[in-house]
């Protein structure tokens, strides 16, 4: 007789079909919506990483936005599916939705099952996880094998079995293949497991432990080279030799602003006032939840805190630039903590306040409340989500086709060149320079469009100081990037 999954892993039948009610869920949330527009990001790696054959894909490595396992999987969907928006992020809604029960495995192994339960209902209707989970980039893969590497180190260090050390290895190469990212995680959870050994050491730490994690980071090591050893020596030459263009532009502070204003927008349904202060209320509670970790389970906390703390080392020192999003890999460890504070601040009220008896027989029912609450205010969250889309540029291209007239230009710059000339196939003029954009306006009117207004007062600020001197009532195509709506505006001819 085949023992149920759910009872190996000790999970009981009432959990597991819970867990599987949520998976399920999950699936159908993220993919209502998955065929709205491609973002800027995901245009680029359709043109350069999914539609190129697979010997290609595995051969080159075009630039860091490449994302060699994801675009794997993406071109095997387009191939069977025909290309469209929702079979390029068909992988990201996959693992997405199988994230679910691995955050509840993982949850079981360091916390109670109620709070396991809850972290893995709220990551089925976290605005932000679905987000990326209707993204068709590597970055929800490497949230999956984040939490996949946790849970088997974890394991690891409980049994010792070659097994596990062969799974982590595995989990990392795969998660490191998906996204370079990976390789931080993995250091972070090497310091990790330093601190286990430091913090353990009178009970003959090294001895018991050491042995099966160096196999198991050694393999790791070893599994990566191997994935990467077709372009190993691109991958080296680009970043020695290829310094971002977003130096200056993408700094520390710009991403933690940035960060803040993200989750402001998406726990505030688009509302930024309503989200600050849920952020506020947020940071608090994932304060409580550290503090808790800190005081029962110090090898946890260290698995959820340094791989952070080395992602935000690691990204300055390689490109000197740095994006919220390379942190989006945390956030099942983010969402563990989150419900964990929840839980203590209202055992504290339940035991300051309520009836000291009832508190004792239901100590949960106060968090079990406050949970349920934050699951339908983030359930809400998610029309924002399906409003708008990542970018329109479709929006912005059909509003042109239907208002340009004959003989009227129209002319796109910086990022916006791309999506319009090659995914959309816009014979539209490209401008680089001030005096590119006049030459243009001779004698006739010009459309004018472009995206990302920041980054463009960076890289041709000539251009920027033109649009916001001349344009007048210009459209705006709003998206759920940051920053990323399109702007078309028309300008009359120069004199």
């Amino acid at each position: 007789m085949i023992t149920p999954i759910g009872t190996r892993l000790g999970v009981k039948r009432g959990e597991f079909r819970a867990v599987g009610a949520l998976t399920i869920v999950a699936l159908i949330i993220r993919l209502i919506g998955s065929n709205s527009g491609l973002w800027v990001d995901e245009i680029y790696s359709l043109l350069d990483s999914f539609r190129p054959p697979l010997v290609q894909i595995v051969t080159l490595f075009p630039r860091d936005n490449h994302h060699p396992l994801y675009s794997v999987f993406a071109h095997l969907s387009i191939s069977a599916f025909g290309e469209a928006p929702w079979s390029a992020r068909l992988p990201s809604v996959l693992f997405g939705a199988a994230t679910i029960p691995l955050l509840y495995v993982l949850g079981r192994q360091v916390t109670s099952s109620r709070e396991a339960l809850l972290a893995s209902a709220l990551l089925a209707v976290s605005y932000h996880h679905v987000w990326f989970s209707q993204n068709a980039r590597g970055y929800v893969m490497l949230a999956f094998f984040t939490i996949a590497c946790c849970w088997l180190l974890l394991r690891l260090v409980d049994e010792r079995s070659t097994s596990f050390a062969v799974a982590y290895a595995a989990a990392a190469a795969l998660g490191a293949y998906t996204h370079l990212t990976m390789v931080f995680v993995v250091i972070g959870q090497a310091f990790a497991c330093v601190v286990l050994l430091v913090h353990r050491r009178r009970e003959g730490a090294w001895s018991r432990w050491g042995p099966s994690l160096m196999k198991a980071f050694t393999l790791s090591a070893f599994g990566t080279l191997l994935l990467y050893a077709p372009v190993l020596f691109q991958v080296r030459e680009y970043f020695l030799h290829r310094p971002s263009g977003m130096r200056g532009i993408s700094t520390p502070g710009w991403a933690f602003l940035e960060t803040l204003r993200v989750l402001a927008l998406g726990f505030g349904a688009g509302n930024l006032a309503i989200g600050a202060g849920i952020v506020a209320v947020a940071t608090m509670l994932f304060t409580l939840g550290l503090v808790s970790y800190a005081k029962k389970n110090v090898f946890s906390l260290a698995l959820f805190v340094c791989p952070a703390i080395v992602i935000l080392a690691g990204a300055l020192v390689a490109r000197g630039t740095f994006y919220p999003r390379f942190l989006f890999a945390l956030i099942g460890f983010g969402i563990l903590v989150g419900v964990r504070g929840v839980m203590v601040s209202a055992a504290y009220i339940e035991y300051r306040w309520a009836n000291r008896r009832a508190a004792t027989a239901e100590p949960y029912r106060l968090g079990t409340a406050l949970m349920a609450i934050t699951l339908v205010l983030s359930f809400v969250t998610l029309k924002r989500n399906y409003r708008y889309p990542k970018q329109d540029f479709v929006g912005a291209a059909r509003y042109l086709d239907a208002r340009r007239s004959e003989g009227e230009a129209v002319a796109t710059t910086g990022v916006a060149v791309r999506p319009f000339r090659d995914y959309l196939l816009r014979d539209w003029t490209e401008v680089v320079t001030a005096a590119d954009l006049q030459r243009l306006r001779g004698g006739r009117p010009v459309w004018l469009v472009y995206t990302f207004p920041r980054y463009l007062a960076q890289t041709a600020p000539e251009i920027m100081a033109i649009a916001d001197q001349s344009c007048r009532n210009a459209q705006v195509f709003q998206g759920t990037i940051g920053g990323g709506d399109i702007i078309v505006c028309k300008l009359e001819p120069s004199a």
